[in-house]
């Protein structure tokens, strides 16, 4: 019995260990390959691991990616994961334009593996629905954010789970012009967003267009 537990955390630690190469593996095929060209056979070859071996751990080279990208996102689900609690409407402007700016540098850092999951999008039902999870996980987290700054009288009042989606969407939008190179000035458009999220389009105090 003794024995037979001794080999359990073994096993466990050789499984981890081929999970993280088969990772680190796929990473390379599909920076070298692309999306549609990436195969499990080709990852299995370059891992030198067993066809079999690479579907006991994943459903397939979907899947893979997927968990490839999420290593990629796991420091801004990081930053979800600190409690979001200002007590001044500048520290909450300074906490989101954070969170929006890491979005874009993350984009750019890595860049590459982005254009293939980019790649993927247009042609992966379940890559679609994997970045739709994504999408939907920082759409719950703003807002749970928005949520809590009206509760503090921080904001104005308005549909959070709108305006929530609203934001994301924008942001989304703009992680994509980072990756395809359209947008370098990260910081300005960081701020531009924020901007737009905190004091609106529109001057409240403006008497132009306004209706007699």
């Amino acid at each position: 019995m003794e024995r037979a537990a001794e080999k359990r955390p073994r096993r466990y630690l050789r499984s981890r260990i081929t999970r993280k190469l088969i990772l680190d593996t796929a990473l390379d095929v599909f920076l070298a390959e692309g999306y549609t060209k990436t195969t499990i056979a080709k990852i299995s070859q370059q891992a030198k691991v067993g066809y079999g071996t690479v579907y006991s751990h994943f459903k397939g080279k979907d899947d893979i990616l997927n968990k490839v990208v999420d290593n990629v996102l796991t420091e801004f689900y990081n930053l979800l994961a600190v409690p979001f609690a200002p007590t001044t409407l500048s520290e909450a402007r300074k906490a989101y334009y954070e969170l929006v700016l890491t979005s874009f540098r993350l984009s750019e850092q890595h860049r590459p593996i982005m254009k293939v999951y980019q790649e993927a999008l247009g042609q992966s039902e379940s890559i679609e629905a994997h970045w739709q999870s994504v999408i939907d996980r920082f759409i719950k987290s703003s807002a749970s954010s928005f949520a809590y700054a009206q509760d503090k009288k921080l904001s104005s009042k308005f549909d959070i789970q709108v305006v929530a989606k609203a934001y994301i969407l924008l942001v989304d939008r703009f992680i994509w012009e980072v990756v395809d190179e359209h947008e370098s000035d990260l910081e300005y458009i960081a701020d531009i967003i924020i901007e737009m999220l905190f004091h609106g389009f529109f001057s409240s105090g403006s008497k132009a267009g306004k209706s007699k």
